[in-house]
């Protein structure tokens, strides 16, 4: 993945909720990013670990790819993340080194093809999904997209009023299913049960692309292929992998 650091501008910076940031960066005007709808830089927070590794995290594009000089980031708050705070402390003007854009599945030409879409998102991989619905590509090939978000239950309504915004503001043939779990979060088997609710009449989708949680998404992914789904058309971008906890803190299927 090693690619020549490329420089970007921060030029605004506001607050969703107190969980999520919306981040404006300034391309180089000499340069075109070259990016399509769902796919991610990786951004050198500048900062080293006490082992002299280089602090850096992957943010997905949020914004339509018709605009390559700005482009917008929603970023996650994360208490323990040093990349998140740094960003969150920054100076409006900072300059940031960052490679990319990277994510193969969504620069696939063939992807998507005519016909609907299901996007089924988890936790923070909304952002790619948002990301997708607003690119041109998707939105001239695909006629009705249906959007399933996997939220965990600590996510403000707030937040879910603002994708819901975002997303009408720009399409008007998508169906958005925010849904939260029983449980303090999504587990494996309780995404596929009400995945296969979704899919319960038939599966007429062309196109799918999955985002967020590994684990959940594999399982997901499984299921869409036995029900007779093009792999080919199965796009997923796993951000993380990771099991909720249980009770005592330790984490289900560790």
């Amino acid at each position: 993945m090693a690619s020549v650091p490329k420089t970007t501008t921060l030029i605004d910076r506001q607050a969703i909720d107190k969980h999520y940031d919306l981040y404006m960066f300034k391309h180089s005007a000499t340069e075109s990013l070259n990016f399509v709808g769902g796919q991610y830089i990786i951004i050198n927070s500048g900062k080293m670990t006490a082992d002299g590794k280089q602090l850096k995290r992957a943010y997905t594009i949020l914004s339509n790819d018709a605009e390559q000089s700005t482009f917008q980031l929603l970023i996650r708050r994360v208490d323990s993340g040093n990349v998140t705070a740094h960003l969150r402390n920054i100076a409006i003007g900072t300059d940031l080194e960052f490679s990319g854009p990277w994510g193969k599945f969504v620069g696939n030409a063939k992807w998507p093809k005519q016909g609907p879409a299901l996007l089924i998102a988890t936790d923070s991989g909304i952002t790619s999904s948002l990301s997708l619905l607003a690119c041109p590509k998707f939105r001239d090939r695909v006629n009705f997209s249906k959007l399933v978000w996997l939220l965990s239950s600590t996510e403000e309504q707030n937040l879910v009023e603002w994708v819901r915004r975002e997303i009408l503001s720009k399409n008007a043939n998508v169906e958005f299913i925010p849904v939260r779990p029983s449980g303090e979060s999504w587990r494996s088997s309780s995404a596929l049960s009400f995945i296969r609710w979704i899919l319960r009449d038939r599966n007429s989708f062309s196109n799918f692309f999955l985002s967020g949680n590994g684990i959940i998404l594999d399982e997901i992914k499984v299921f869409l292929e036995e029900t007779g789904a093009d792999s080919e058309f199965i796009g997923m971008e796993s951000f993380f992998r990771s099991e909720p906890l249980n009770e005592n803190g330790i984490r289900l299927g560790a």
